[in-house]
């Protein structure tokens, strides 16, 4: 059995795929599981991850369309053609008896080439509104996983019978965290209410910034575990060594970024979560009921993370913080609210709850296996 992944080369397309992966794993009988896995898309920086779960890696050329004016949409036309004929070939020579694509620069191709192969392509969309991959290539593909019910209404209803509600996977090694282990390998006081702080698997300058300009009131009060993103993490580390005593230090833990075992002990042991509003990010935190104040990526392809945000604030499970309520005294003041408030940090983890879709891996697993 031959699958061949592609997507966009962030955390958010490769670490579903990676669940996903799992997931077929587990459910294909032993006497058959000589399967096959390859990721064919634009460059990434999680090759090592992939390659771990014994995901070859192959690059093209990647493409990518902007819904604003820019002189390098004109240069990606002339780049089309490469990357098809680059996936032409490199498909030829995988010949795979399923396509699983993620969307996102580089799988447009890929997925055009399965087709033109009649290779089996089953979609799956992360967020609340599809990208213009995804939608460009559904009366290409077999079935369109969605991760928001708020999807359906953006597929055209001929397509809507291939659609199947499943969820974003999610990595199962996420639930088995644990938070002495955290206070063990963090270092942690534990004595105080603890706030993770996130930004994606690059981290984010907003949310670092956010956080940097209230320094000293997170740290009066809180245990803070900040992932700041790799390329943040000397700049950060300097100012807060700077900034911030040796009575204060122990309160403050700063990361680049963690890996799948850390994350789990970091979700554990938190009582909040500051976070960008990615599918990945939002189903995690439903999955493990954490309660969330979530700043959403302005300007991003069709206000993506807003309205995922949206999606989730609906259920009570987060608080979205957006335009001119993005400042570092707002988000400081939500956080000490919802943290201070038993009730309130209840009715968050319950909306968490409803909200949540944790065998969402296992359900895009099974469509996948049904199709070859």
């Amino acid at each position: 059995m031959r699958i061949l992944f592609t997507g966009g080369g962030s955390g958010g397309h490769i670490f579903p795929i990676i669940a996903v992966k799992r997931e077929i794993d587990n459910l294909v009988p032993e006497e058959i599981k000589s399967s096959l896995f390859q990721f064919l898309g634009g460059k990434t920086q999680e090759t090592e991850v992939l390659l771990k779960e014994n995901i070859s890696f192959k690059k093209i050329v990647t493409v990518k369309w902007r819904r604003y004016f820019s002189f390098k949409n004109i240069l990606d036309i002339f780049k089309f053609p490469i990357s098809f004929l680059q996936a032409l070939f490199k498909v030829w020579l995988i010949m795979p008896d399923l396509i699983f694509s993620k969307g996102g620069p580089g799988s447009f191709p890929v997925m055009l080439v399965g087709w033109l192969y009649q290779i089996p392509i089953v979609i799956h969309e992360s967020d609340s509104v599809p990208g213009s991959t995804s939608k460009l290539s559904s009366p290409i593909a077999r079935k369109i996983a969605i991760s928001f019910k708020e999807s359906e209404d953006f597929f055209p209803k001929k397509h809507k019978r291939k659609l199947v509600l499943t969820g974003n996977p999610i990595r199962q090694k996420l639930f088995y965290g644990s938070k002495e282990k955290a206070i063990k390998n963090f270092n942690l006081n534990g004595k105080r209410k603890i706030i993770l702080i996130m930004g994606g698997s690059q981290g984010s300058e907003q949310i670092n910034s956010l956080f940097l300009d209230a320094l000293l009131k997170y740290i009066e009060k809180y245990e803070i575990i900040h992932i700041c993103g790799p390329n943040n993490f000397k700049n950060i580390d300097l100012f807060t060594r700077g900034a911030l005593d040796d009575a204060q230090k122990v309160f403050y833990h700063l990361y680049p970024f963690l890996n799948e075992e850390q994350l789990a002990d970091a979700y554990q042991a938190s009582d909040l979560v500051i976070s960008r509003a990615g599918a990945g990010a939002i189903f995690e935190l439903a999955a493990l009921e954490k309660p969330s104040i979530l700043i959403p990526l302005q300007g991003g392809a069709q206000d993506h993370q807003s309205k995922n945000a949206q999606c989730f604030q609906k259920y009570g499970a987060t608080i979205s913080v957006e335009g001119c309520n993005v400042t570092p005294n707002f988000v400081f003041g939500r956080a000490s609210q919802i943290l201070e408030n038993k009730k309130t940090l209840q009715e968050m983890k319950n909306g968490c709850k409803n909200f949540a879709m944790p065998d969402a891996a296992k359900k895009v697993a099974t469509v996948i296996l049904e199709e070859i």
